[in-house]
Parts: structure tokens; C-alpha cells; sequence
């Protein structure tokens, strides 16, 4: 069915995963015909990493027990596995009913406004820096208590504890500011205030 319906560069969507029978034929049949088609699986049962993605791992890596060569063998390639958190809501945040851990909103908050995938190892909490792209470096200011996000601002003195200035514009996002506007266009800062600027990403 794969190999007589897509092209060799083409995304697959299996939004039934199940046991990962899409994916397993998508990596044979790249190691076929050297084609780079990729596969996005969605699976919401709790065997999602134990059956699903552990069978597309031993067919990347290859079965030793095997009777089947190919599984032997393994397929090569790569893939990543990633679990959905809880959504975030613009009335529960504004409200201090449920509001996201750092690292959930820093992820949220990197990719609404780059698009670009998000690495937890990169966050700074010293300095609050989150990431950064070529184009812009991106800090949170954020503390999942509401008294604190009612407390806290962009200051100078946060302004200075950024990291070292690499040239890129600063995306900057926290509750509020008491920096002036010649302040921030001097350290190339966009201040972004949270919690209203993720309701108009969303928007």
C-alpha cells in the first residue's frame, strides 16, 4: 500500500498507531529503495512507548533473534517520541486556577513564536533564557505562583543579568516592565507580556 501510493520523500500521518505496522513498513521501504519518506504516528493508549515506539526502535536498531533477516539486520534511520502535556489555557492562567510548570511553558512559548523545535537543556533559570534561533535569543520571566506573577517585573537589573549579548534581537517575556522604552530598544529587547501575549500568538 505505501510503496504503490507515496513518493519517496513523502510524510506518512498514521493517526492510529496501534502497534507501529505503518512505520515498521515506511523504514523497510526506505532501506528499499533509498527513499527519505518520514512517518508522523499518533497513539493516545498508554502502550504508546512500550509496544508502538518500542517496535519502531527495534526495527531501526535491528533484532538479533530474529528469523528475519531484515529484522535482524535492522532498518537504520531515526525517530523521536514525544508525550502531550497538559493544555494550556488562556482563562486558567489568567485566572491563577491552573498554571503551567516553567518548562512547559517555556516549550509552548519557544515554539508558538519561532516554530522551531524546543530544547529543554538550553533553559538558563539565572539568567531565565529559554533558547534562542539565529534570529533571536528568548528569555521567561515566569514562576508558576500567582502572588509571584503579581510581584514581579522586567527590571534593569534583570535587564543586565541577561546572558552575554550575541547580536540578536531579545525576545523577553514576564508580567510586566519597569524598563523604559529606550532601555529596551538599546539592549534590542521585544518585551512581551505575559500572560496576554500567548493569547495573541494564539490568535
Amino acid at each position: 500500500m505505501i510503496k504503490l501510493s507515496t513518493n519517496p520523500d513523502d510524510i506518512i500521518l498514521d493517526s492510529f498507531a496501534g502497534s507501529g505496522t505503518t512505520a515498521h513498513a515506511v523504514l523497510e521501504l526506505n532501506k528499499e529503495d533509498g527513499g527519505n519518506r518520514k512517518f508522523i504516528l499518533v497513539e493516545q493508549e498508554d502502550y504508546a512507548n512500550t509496544i508502538t515506539a518500542e517496535r519502531v526502535r527495534r526495527v531501526i536498531k535491528g533484532v538479533k533473534t530474529a528469523k528475519s533477516e531484515s529484522l535482524k539486520k535492522g532498518t537504520g534511520g531515526s525517530f523521536s517520541y514525544f508525550e502531550l502535556g497538559d493544555s494550556i489555557e488562556m482563562e486558567s492562567i489568567l485566572t491563577g486556577k491552573s498554571l503551567p510548570k516553567y518548562e512547559e511553558l517555556a516549550r509552548y512559548i519557544f515554539y508558538t513564536a519561532t516554530g522551531q523545535e524546543f530544547n529543554e537543556r538550553k533553559i538558563n533559570r539565572k539568567t531565565n533564557f529559554i533558547g534562542e534561533t539565529e534570529s533571536y535569543e528568548l528569555y521567561m520571566q515566569y514562576e508558576p505562583d500567582i502572588d509571584w506573577l503579581k510581584q514581579n517585573a522586567l527590571t534593569l537589573d534583570g535587564v543586565r543579568n541577561f546572558s552575554k549579548f550575541k547580536g540578536k534581537q531579545r525576545l523577553v517575556f514576564a508580567p510586566a516592565k519597569y524598563v523604559d522604552d529606550y532601555t529596551l530598544m538599546e539592549h534590542r529587547i521585544d518585551f512581551c507580556q505575559l500572560p496576554y501575549e500567548i493569547y495573541r500568538m494564539q490568535g
